[in-house]
């Protein structure tokens, strides 16, 4: 039920880019910069104008070599219109049944979006493959993600919201199937001014240092 094909695929990196940007060119731009650095799971969040069309853009140049999806989706409707941009996962920041019919219905992984225990549990039996915990940083940060692994063991949880270089460890120490890194990449400075290189870069030292705790986990 809370399966989804590309759960072993995100497993191998699961390192969500959380992006968003003053204009559809900024944020074209800077999720190339990223993938550029690795990393091959890029949501682009709705409040970004013209984002889906980045969405669309991105697909055409990848195809399936990286995961596109469409994040702060807060109604049916928009899911609908992230369907038809090509976007192949959704991520909302609450659990809506609406939404993640859609995502059952078209085949595309859903992340629902939840805080407290029970909407925490409202989303897993609902079917979503993915938990989102949201915003994690200010509610306790790894800390509190850790009192929700060791509580619902089988649930994938995947913290945003305060997610840096700094402290994407401690999540994953603490439990995480994964983790959402938005201004922790993305910051805002450079996105505005261009600064694509140091989005790229970012992103290495993400997959360094996620590499480096896998190796320490496992070696």
């Amino acid at each position: 039920m809370n399966d989804h094909a590309c759960i072993e695929r995100i497993r191998a990196l699961p390192i969500f880019a959380a992006l968003t940007a003053p204009s559809a060119d900024s944020a074209l731009k800077s999720a190339e910069a990223a993938i550029r650095g690795g990393l091959t799971l890029i949501e682009i969040r709705l409040s970004s104008p013209g984002a889906y069309r980045v969405i669309s853009d991105l697909r055409r140049e990848h195809g399936d070599s990286v995961l596109v999806g469409a994040g702060e989706v807060v109604t049916s409707e928009m899911a609908d219109r992230a369907v038809k941009s090509g976007a192949q996962f959704i991520s909302s920041p609450h659990t809506d049944e609406s939404i993640l019919t859609i995502c059952r219905e078209k085949g595309l992984l859903a992340v629902a979006g939840a805080l407290t225990p029970t909407e925490v549990m409202k989303g897993w039996n609902l079917g979503t493959p993915i938990v989102g915990i949201s915003p994690a940083g200010p509610f306790g940060g790894a800390a509190y993600v850790r009192m929700l692994a060791e509580i619902y063991t089988d649930v994938r949880l995947m913290p945003s919201g305060g997610v840096s270089i700094e402290t994407m460890r401690d999540y994953f120490r603490a439990g995480a199937f994964a983790v959402s890194v938005g201004a922790g990449l993305f910051s805002a400075g450079d996105v505005q001014s261009g600064g694509y290189g140091r989005i790229a870069d970012r992103a290495r030292s993400l997959i360094q240092s996620y590499r480096e705790l896998s190796t320490d986990r496992h070696g």
